[in-house]
C-alpha cells in the first residue's frame, strides 16, 4: 500500500512540477513522510493547468458554455438624407423605445448608428472596419469593391431610386452650352455618386469640367451649405438629393433643370468580413430593411412624420413636412437592385475625370458585389 502509494505520489509530483516549485517548495519539510502529507493536502485543491502543447487560449476556450452568446455592437451608417429614410425612421422609432431593427436581430446585438454627410467617407470607415453597414451610393461602393479587388463590401439590398437631380438660379440663362462655360456648380463631395452623375452629365452634353473660365467648375460642398450658398448667388446651380432638391426650390428659389429617377440613389451594403462572419445578423438586418422599405410606401404620412422629426435631431433644421412629402414624389422606395444598372456607373465612372489615373480594373468581375444581395 506504501509502495502504491508513493508511486502514485510520485507521479503526481511529476506532473505538477511548476505547482510544486509554488506551493511544497517554500514549505519547510520536514521528513519523507511530512511531505507525503503535504503533497496529499495540496492534491485535494489542485486544478489542472494546461498540458504541453495546450496554450492558454484552447483551455479557456472549452471552459465557456458555447450556448451562451458574446454580445455584438452592429455599427451601421447613414446620411441626413430622405433618400436614407430607411435610416431615418428606424432611428426615430429607436428614441422612442420601439427599435424596428432590434425586432429583427438577435438579443445579444446592439445597434449604433453613424452619421455621414457623403459616400467616400463611409467607404473609408467600411475600409477600416469602423462600419459594418450603410447606407450609401452606387459609386462609392462600386469604387471600393474595385480598389479593394472585389474583397471590402458587399450589397444587400436596394433602398432608393431618384430624388437627385441639378437646381439652377432662377434667373441663370442656359440657351447653348457655351452659358455654363465659368459657372460653379456644387455636389455634396468630391467622388460622391451625385459628384460623378454631375460631371458625366455634363461631359455627356459636350461641356468640359475643370477649373478655368471655359470649363464647368464643380465644387465639394456639404448638403447644409448649399442653400446658403446657393441664396447668396454664390454658385449657379446644385446637383443634390433631396430634401435639399427640395428645399432649394422652394427656399432658394431654385428652378428644377434636372431630374434623375432611373438611377439608384442609395443602396444598402456591408463589409464582406461582417456578411460571413455573422450570417445570422445579416439577414435578420436584411430582412428588417425591405420589411421597413416597404412600410414607408404603405404609411407615407407617418414616414413623413417621423423623417421630419428625425432630421430636426440630426441636422437641428426644420423640413416642412409638406417639403418631405413633395420630395416623395420624386423618390421610389425599392428593396429592388439591378447589377445592368452599376454597368452604367461603371462607364460613368470610368469616363470621368476623378477615376482618369486610378489604377482600378473597370472590367473586373461584379457578381461577388451582389453575393449577398437577397431577395424580397
Amino acid at each position: 500500500m506504501l509502495i502504491t502509494n508513493t508511486y502514485a505520489l510520485s507521479t503526481f509530483f511529476a506532473f505538477t512540477a511548476d505547482d510544486y516549485f509554488y506551493t511544497v517548495a517554500p514549505m519547510k519539510v520536514k521528513n519523507f513522510t511530512h511531505l507525503v502529507i503535504q503533497i496529499l493536502v495540496l492534491s485535494c485543491f489542485y486544478t489542472p493547468g494546461p498540458s504541453r502543447g495546450q496554450s492558454n487560449a484552447s483551455v479557456a476556450s472549452t471552459s465557456v458554455n458555447p450556448n451562451l452568446s458574446q454580445p455584438i455592437t452592429l455599427h451601421v451608417g447613414f446620411f441626413p438624407n430622405i433618400t436614407h429614410a430607411q435610416a431615418l425612421i428606424a432611428q426615430n422609432f429607436q428614441r422612442e423605445g420601439k427599435g424596428w431593427f432590434e425586432q429583427y436581430l438577435p438579443n445579444n446585438a446592439q445597434l449604433v448608428w453613424h452619421r455621414f454627410n457623403a459616400g467616400p467617407s463611409a467607404m473609408e470607415s467600411l475600409f477600416t472596419h469602423s462600419l459594418d453597414i450603410t447606407y450609401v451610393g452606387p459609386v462609392p461602393a462600386l469604387n471600393l469593391y474595385l480598389r479593394s479587388k472585389g474583397e471590402e463590401v458587399r450589397i444587400l439590398s436596394g433602398a432608393v431610386k431618384g430624388g437627385s437631380g441639378l437646381v439652377i438660379q432662377p434667373d441663370l440663362k442656359i440657351k447653348t452650352t457655351s452659358d455654363w462655360m465659368g459657372k460653379r456648380i456644387a455636389s455634396p463631395q468630391y467622388g460622391n455618386t451625385q459628384d460623378i452623375a454631375c460631371r458625366t452629365w455634363f461631359m455627356q452634353q459636350d461641356i468640359r469640367v475643370g477649373f478655368s473660365e471655359k470649363d464647368v467648375i464643380v465644387l465639394p460642398t456639404a448638403n447644409p451649405d448649399q442653400l446658403t450658398l446657393f441664396k447668396k448667388k454664390e454658385i449657379a446651380g446644385v446637383w443634390t438629393v433631396e430634401p435639399w432638391l427640395s428645399r432649394l426650390i422652394q427656399e432658394g428659389p431654385g428652378v428644377l433643370y434636372f431630374l434623375d429617377q432611373n438611377n439608384w440613389t442609395t443602396i444598402l451594403v456591408a463589409s464582406n468580413r461582417f456578411c460571413t462572419d455573422h450570417p445570422e445578423i445579416r439577414v435578420a438586418f436584411t430582412q428588417a430593411h425591405q420589411a421597413l422599405t416597404r412600410w414607408i410606401t404603405e404609411h407615407k404620412e407617418e414616414a413623413a412624420t417621423r423623417i421630419q422629426a428625425e432630421l430636426k435631431y440630426q441636422t437641428t433644421l426644420e423640413f416642412p413636412k409638406e417639403l418631405i412629402l413633395a420630395s416623395f414624389q420624386r423618390l421610389t422606395f425599392t428593396n429592388e437592385i439591378a447589377k445592368e444598372s452599376f454597368h452604367i456607373w461603371v462607364q460613368w465612372a470610368k469616363s470621368s475625370e476623378i477615376f482618369k489615373n486610378s489604377p482600378i480594373q473597370w472590367d473586373d468581375n461584379l457578381n461577388p458585389l451582389f453575393f449577398f444581395a437577397n431577395p424580397q
